[in-house]
């Protein structure tokens, strides 16, 4: 029976202690894994999780998620039109394996809350090849926010403009935050829909 839904931060953190513990297991005393194997390991180890957790639904049910909307090279989006929301089923394109993914959307739900995600289900063919599905309210009404209003929304959460798309704090590195990412309501409140998250490189 699927259960909707988990805290992304208990999922998370059982699966790294999980993939750590496969990844042990699967190394010998005289090897390294590679980063491919450690890759491997994790998603799989994420699919067995879901699938534990009775988070896991049939690629063929994607479609009844919503109605299609407009998506991008990462996400297919769906719109739930009755639940005011939109699910993101996520190709991992950018992201190295399902752990990193889910700590790239931990960040975005903490500097971001407005539109914070919550881990829906996972999807995909088996053996590893694994989609997670977030879920995240839908903005009504919005448009593309303008270059300058991003500037000034970034700058007011501490944010130094790094060049078009890129900002940073000296902590989080957020790239890709052009227009189509950044939706104004009509109240004139920004909300950061999308965005690409890493860890910014100790000095």
């Amino acid at each position: 029976m699927f259960k909707e839904g988990c805290r992304i931060e208990v999922f998370a953190d059982e699966l790294r202690r999980r993939s750590e513990e496969n990844q042990r297991n699967a190394q010998s005393d005289s090897t390294t894994l590679s980063e491919r194997s450690i890759i491997d390991i994790d998603n799989s180890t994420a699919e067995n999780l879901a699938k534990e957790k009775n988070l896991w639904i049939d690629i063929s049910e994607v479609v009844t998620l919503g109605t299609p909307a407009p998506s991008g090279v990462e996400n297919e989006v769906y719109l739930n039109k009755k639940g005011n929301f939109v699910y993101k089923v996520n190709n991992l394109m950018t992201s190295r394996c399902v752990s990193d993914f889910l700590q790239r959307i931990l960040l975005h739900n903490s500097i971001f809350p407005q539109t914070g995600y919550e881990l829906y289900a996972f999807t995909g063919f088996g053996n590893g090849n694994i989609y997670p599905i977030l879920k995240q309210n839908y903005i009504f009404n919005a448009e593309y926010a303008t270059p300058v209003e991003i500037d000034t929304y970034m700058s007011a959460l501490d944010f130094e403009k790094v060049d078009e798309a890129t900002f940073t704090n000296g902590d989080v590195i957020i790239s890709d935050l052009y227009p189509r990412n950044v939706l104004k309501d009509k109240d004139g409140d920004l909300f950061v829909v999308d965005a690409e998250f890493k860890k910014a490189a100790a000095n």
